[in-house]
């Protein structure tokens, strides 16, 4: 007979789901069983009595439906499968997934609620569906309806790649049934009212303003009017919406609103559309796109992940937001025929892997692999050994004291050598070891689960770069763009050589100097790390969506961590004045310090003309720059004095140790970090500042980048002086203890730890 099978069937029973994506995947699964090989297993469909009756041709896709959560537990174990683990009361499956001689088994389609803004939009929905993030942890098997979910999956549950099976989304049968029994349509070109067809409903992620928009301007170029068919439940005012963007009454223009479509009339209508328009902002996959194949009829959709898995046809793509864009290929697929019959025969090979069966063969054949027999037990492995190439002090650098501390977190995990080419001796925790210099050779030889290359901007990792350009591998990225490093390795000439092979085109002297201040970037320059980075390592979600909008590089994202580490004993008023002391400050100045290397592209000026507004306010400021200044020492003093200032502007000129580091964050009433570019890069600094509970003023995007908490303030990522001046000011009108900030200091530092980072990087490197 085999295990038993026990499904969670609530949402079969949700009217908010049982007939839409969600119900009829579902059901598509449970219907594919009998046809694998666990049909003979029984199937227990477990529902929910306070919730409507369990729909009749639902029912029967099960041996036995159940109200009984709590079962006796099979001797030889079971299968448990939650087909909807984000929408209902996790508590219910307890019993099931604190089991270990149950396989559980979750069914995943996305995470639009926490990617797109508007889902949750209380603090109690908000606590629910992050409770059911972490509780997905407690699964062993993931079925994922896109490689664009399963990648989700693994980055915010902190679920590792090799427990999901890409299922694809199923497509019910009936449809190609009725697909068969379709007599052919009419060429659209014959027709007296052409259309184009989409598929939205009430929520605004679908976009289907910017289908109404494009297909609106098509009417004003075409010499017939062309309709739009929309299918979807709409509210009155979305619909209203959608009339005032068509310029037209209800009835009177070119929309044509659908409800309550059965299979053979939506067949109809796919096919005998010019195209479908997908045109979606966001998807955890795009059953149209599919619908369409079966149907015959060209797509053409956004560039969303769930689209771009589907679509390999880059001229049937347009950006969510670019209505003029898809005007142009909906003009384009009205005029040319041949490219339209080119689009459906390209994509007419999509419709054959989401039938349902062939969905459910992936799904039932994964489970039947994983319990053959059922692991009861998980035997505890031995302890990953991993190389680490990085910086590391003494050198001075933030990357050096960030592997640090991943390092010595990490040993409680893994056994770890560290190879660098930092001086001796190093400060070593009592479970790594010193390998020496970056050596290939030895590296090559050694026993590791893996070999960890740390890139980053600077000089320090040119021995990385030489090894990592020659092998790839893993790969922890700390910076966002690597100018500086490729032009200190390859000099002004070869730089200039690399930029064009990159760029496709001659690359002059000036628009090089120009890069180097992290202006006008064409480029990342990170393409060589990109082709052989396996994994690839980064710690902003935002620089990892560039990667992905740039390079169509997806990148796994760990967080990002303080360097520096305060107690709450170090935040008080007395630890304060302590270090005030230290730094002789007098009590009464109010100090803003901004932290690390001094550049234009860090809003040096804004810093000092934010001063300026300060004291002509009466607030008794006073500016440090804690950090390099990098030879720029006589043109902030320029800056200062130009405005008067000048007397109130300090700098520490050369790289600052860690003690001094420590009493500026600990003695500072408020900190300044600014940058005129984002792209995703975090700072060290402003996690320290965060460490430290110090109240800051950062670039809008920065703050964002780290995760920053309220007493973070954020101002526009242009540096206006004005609006740093503000802020700061807000800062001394509402002087506060650092302690008092301590809830949410303490939720910062629980996210933002090395534990969870080393745990992370566990997990992706698939070492736990």
């Amino acid at each position: 007979m085999g295990p038993v099978i026990f499904a969670d069937l609530r949402c079969l029973q949700d009217p908010l789901y049982r007939f839409r994506g969600v119900g009829h995947h579902v059901a598509g699964l449970l219907r594919s069983r009998r046809n694998s090989r666990c049909a003979s297993w029984k199937l227990v469909g477990l529902a929910d009595e306070a919730m409507d009756d369990l729909p009749r041709e639902y029912s029967r896709l099960v041996d036995e439906v159940s109200y009984a959560w709590n079962t006796t537990l099979p001797r030889d174990g079971a299968v448990f499968i939650d087909g909807s683990p984000m929408t209902h009361d996790p508590r219910r499956n307890v019993r099931f997934s604190a089991d270990p001689r149950f396989l559980n088994v979750a069914v995943i389609y996305d995470f639009i609620p926490l990617d797109w803004p508007g889902y949750l939009s209380t603090t109690a929905d908000r606590i629910d569906y992050l409770s059911k993030i972490v509780r997905l942890r407690s699964f062993d098997v993931f079925f994922p309806i896109s490689e664009y979910s399963a990648w989700r999956l693994s980055e915010v549950a902190r679920i590792p790649v090799g427990s999901s099976v890409v299922t694809g989304a199923s497509v019910r049968s009936s449809l190609y049934e009725s697909r068969k029994t379709l007599p052919a349509p009419c060429p659209f070109y014959e027709t007296p009212r052409p259309y184009f067809f989409t598929i939205g409903g009430g929520d605004r992620r679908k976009n289907t303003e910017v289908a109404v928009a494009a297909v609106r301007r098509l009417n004003t170029q075409c010499k017939r009017r062309i309709s739009l068919k929309i299918v979807g439940s709409y509210d009155e005012a979305y619909k209203a919406d959608l009339l005032r963007v068509a310029g037209d009454c209800d009835g009177d223009g070119f929309l044509e609103f659908l409800t309550g479509v059965d299979d053979a009339a939506l067949v109809e209508l796919y096919a005998g559309a010019i195209a479908t328009i997908c045109p979606s902002h966001i998807e955890g996959f795009s059953l149209p796109v599919v619908e369409s194949a079966i149907c015959g009829v060209p797509v053409i959709a956004s560039t969303c992940a769930a689209h771009l898995e589907l679509i390999t046809q880059s001229d049937a793509l347009f950006p969510s937001r670019d209505d003029e864009a898809l005007t142009g290929k909906l003009e384009r697929i009205l005029g040319d025929r041949s490219w339209r019959e080119r689009l459906v025969g390209e994509q007419a090979p999509i419709a054959s892997r989401f039938h349902e069966r062939e969905v459910g063969a992936r799904f039932w054949s994964a489970i039947a692999d994983r319990t053959t027999p059922i692991q009861l037990q998980r035997n505890r492995p031995r302890k990953s050994r991993i190389a680490f190439l990085t910086p590391y002090p003494p050198d001075r650098s933030g990357v050096a004291r960030f592997s640090q501390l991943t390092i010595e977190a990490g040993t409680s995990h893994f056994d770890i050598d560290i190879y660098t080419d930092a001086p001796r001796p190093l400060t070593l925790s009592a479970r790594s070891r010193d390998a020496g210099n970056i050596n290939s050779a030895a590296l090559l030889k050694g026993p590791y689960d893996s070999i960890v290359s740390v890139i980053g901007n600077s000089h320090f990792h040119t021995r990385i770069f030489e090894f990592f350009e020659q092998y790839g591998g893993p790969c922890i990225l700390h910076d966002s763009r690597l100018t500086q490093i490729y032009y200190h390795r390859l000099g002004a000439d070869r730089f200039r050589e690399f930029a064009k092979s990159i760029l496709g085109r001659p690359v002059s002297k000036e628009e090089v100097e120009v890069w180097l201040r992290d202006r006008d970037l064409p480029s990342l320059f990170v393409e060589p790390i990109l082709k052989r980075a396996r994994p690839l390592i980064v710690h902003t979600r935002r620089y990892q969506e560039l990667l992905w909008e740039r390079y169509g590089v997806r990148a796994e994202v760990t967080t990002f961590c303080p360097n520096m580490h305060f107690s709450e004993s170090e935040l008080d008023s007395l630890s304060r004045l302590a270090a005030r002391e230290q730094l002789s400050i007098a009590p009464e100045v109010f100090l803003i310090s901004t932290f690390g290397y001094i550049g234009k592209e860090k809003g040096m000026d804004a810093c000092i003309i934010a001063l300026e507004l300060l004291r002509g306010w009466k607030v008794p400021a006073e500016l440090h720059f804690v950090g390099n200044t990098q030879d720029l020492d006589a043109a902030v003093r320029n800056v200062a004095e130009a405005y008067g200032v000048g007397a109130y502007v300090h700098m520490t000129k050369n790289f600052v140790d860690n003690e001094k580091y420590r009493f500026y964050m600990l003695a500072s009433d408020a900190a300044i970090q600014l940058r005129n570019y984002g792209l995703g890069q975090p700072s060290a600094a402003l996690a320290d500042c965060i460490s430290a509970a110090m109240p800051c003023v950062a670039s809008s995007e920065l703050a964002e980048s780290c995760d920053a908490p309220e007493y973070v303030l954020r101002v526009p990522d242009r540096n206006s002086p004005l609006h740093v001046a503000e802020q700061l000011a807000s800062i001394w009108e509402n002087r506060a203890e650092r302690l008092d900030r301590r809830d949410a200091w303490r939720s910062y530092l629980e996210a933002h730890n090395f534990d969870r980072y080393v745990m992370r990087l566990g997990e992706i490197l698939g070492l736990s």
